[in-house]
C-alpha cells in the first residue's frame, strides 16, 4: 500500500513538472522575445534603420529560404523537449523492464550557416545544411520497474538539413552525459551498479516552423546508461522511444544587431 501512494505522488509531482516546466518556457521565451524587441529598436543605428538594403539577416536570405534567417551562424536557441523511453529494445543485453518519462531543457548555438562550407553549401545539394552544438539538462522518472529517478547533463552536436522554401527541418544528433540515479539501490539487478552513469544517445527528428521564432519539433532517440565499469554491475540500459516539444529562436543576443 505504501509502494502505491508513493508511486502516486512521483506521478503526481512528474506531472506538475512537466507543467511548471512547460509554464517556465513559456514565460521566459516571451520574456526573451519582449527584451530583444526593446533592445533592437533603441541599438539600431538611423542609417541602418532607414536603409533597408543594409540589413542582411543571413547570407541565404536572397534565395526566398522560409528559414535562413532561423538557422544562421551564431544564433541561440532555447528548447524544451519531454517524452518517454522504452528499455529492453532489442539491441543489446536483456535487462529487465526499464521505463521512464524523461524532461530535457536545451541551450542551442548555431556553429555556422547553410552555405559556409564544401557540398552541403550547395542549395541544391540534399545534404545542405548547418551544425548546432547543444548543452541540455535532463530529468527523468522512472514509472516501471526499478529506481526512480535519473537528473543529469548532456552535451549533444546536431546537423539540420535545411532545404529552400521549406518549413521543414530534418536533424540528428549525438552526444553524450553523465547521469545520478537511484537505481543502484535495487539490488535484484545487474543493469545499473552506481550512482553515476554514463548517457551517449543519439536521435533524429524534424523541426516545423509556427511562428517567426519558433518550431515545434518531435524525436526519436536511442539512449543507452551504463557505468563504464567502473561497477561490477553493468550490463546497461539500451532505451528507445520519443519525444516532442518546443525551440525560441533568440534574435539578438551577442550578434551585431542580429547580423553577421
Amino acid at each position: 500500500m505504501h509502494a502505491n501512494l508513493l508511486s502516486l505522488s512521483l506521478r503526481r509531482i512528474s506531472t506538475t513538472a512537466i507543467i511548471l516546466f512547460t509554464t517556465l518556457f513559456t514565460i521566459s521565451a516571451t520574456s526573451f522575445a519582449q527584451v530583444e524587441q526593446a533592445a533592437s529598436t533603441s541599438s539600431i543605428p538611423n542609417s541602418v534603420a532607414t536603409n533597408t538594403d543594409k540589413v542582411v539577416q543571413s547570407p541565404m536570405s536572397d534565395t526566398g529560404d522560409q528559414v535562413a534567417r532561423l538557422f544562421v551562424e551564431d544564433r541561440v536557441t532555447l528548447e524544451f523537449m519531454a517524452g518517454a523511453m522504452f528499455s529492453p529494445c532489442g539491441v543489446g543485453p536483456t535487462v529487465p523492464v526499464y521505463n521512464y518519462q524523461q524532461d530535457n531543457i536545451r541551450l542551442g548555438w548555431m556553429l555556422d550557416s547553410p552555405n559556409s562550407w564544401g557540398p552541403c553549401s550547395d542549395i541544391d545539394s540534399p545534404l545542405r545544411g548547418n551544425f548546432e552544438a547543444i548543452f541540455e539538462v535532463t530529468g527523468s522518472y522512472v514509472w516501471y520497474s526499478f529506481g526512480s529517478y535519473m537528473v543529469g547533463a548532456t552535451a549533444l552536436v546536431r546537423y539540420n538539413f535545411i532545404q529552400p522554401n521549406w518549413i521543414v527541418v530534418p536533424y540528428f544528433q549525438c552526444g553524450s552525459g553523465i547521469i545520478y540515479t537511484d537505481a543502484r539501490d535495487a539490488a535484484n539487478q545487474n543493469a545499473i551498479g552506481a550512482n553515476m552513469e554514463f548517457t551517449p544517445q543519439c536521435a533524429g527528428g524534424i523541426k516545423v516552423l509556427i511562428a517567426d521564432n519558433f518550431t515545434f519539433n518531435m524525436e526519436a532517440s536511442f539512449q543507452h546508461i551504463s557505468n563504464a565499469g567502473t561497477s561490477a554491475r553493468n550490463l546497461g540500459v539500451n532505451a528507445v522511444g520519443g519525444f516532442a516539444g518546443f525551440t525560441y529562436y533568440f534574435d539578438n543576443l551577442w550578434l551585431d544587431n542580429g547580423q553577421h
